[in-house]
């Protein structure tokens, strides 16, 4: 990391909030042809000191298709995000927070499992009281991302903000 002074990578407390106010996360993943990313809804939570995020997708797809083949992932996800001007300077650029990681993605395979994977994902987005469908989870894959590697960029005035 360049910019040592942005380095957020053993705070904790950024990490955490840069995690809660990310609407996406997005996989990167390499077939033989080409790079491929995507967006996803997940879910976060911290077990034992390791960090899981949970996704879920259709059953059938190139993304599925892909960790079948290789499940190891580099991912990204970013907190809000804001432009501020400095008008004596002339210059402008962003307050910001991004997590990047590597991971290895599995297959949530049990019944429990799924549902403890679903129930975090609504609870990521404050819909933790929404009584989903479980018949509906028959028709989705629900997947387990494992980070191994994290790092953890913010701006001085994004952590000031949020009192990190």
């Amino acid at each position: 990391m360049r910019r040592l002074d942005r380095d957020n990578s053993t705070n904790e407390a950024v990490i955490g909030k840069c995690i809660e106010e990310s609407q996406v996360i997005r996989l990167a993943l390499n077939d033989e042809t080409s790079p491929y990313v995507i967006p996803l809804c997940f879910g976060h939570e911290v077990i034992d000191g390791r960090r899981f995020f949970y996704f879920h997708k259709n059953r059938d797809g190139r993304l599925a298709r892909m960790l079948e083949s290789c499940p190891v992932c580099t991912f990204e996800l970013e907190g809000d995000t804001r432009l501020f001007l400095d008008w004596e300077k002339m210059m402008c650029n962003m307050d910001y927070c991004s997590v990047i990681g590597r991971g290895r993605v599995s297959l949530i395979e049990t019944e429990a499992e799924r549902d403890h994977a679903m129930d975090v994902l609504m609870e990521h987005y404050g819909r933790g009281d929404f009584a989903y469908d479980k018949r509906a989870m028959k028709a989705i894959l629900m997947y387990r991302l494992e980070a191994d590697e994290l790092t953890c960029k913010a701006t001085r005035g994004w952590r000031t903000q949020r009192g990190c």
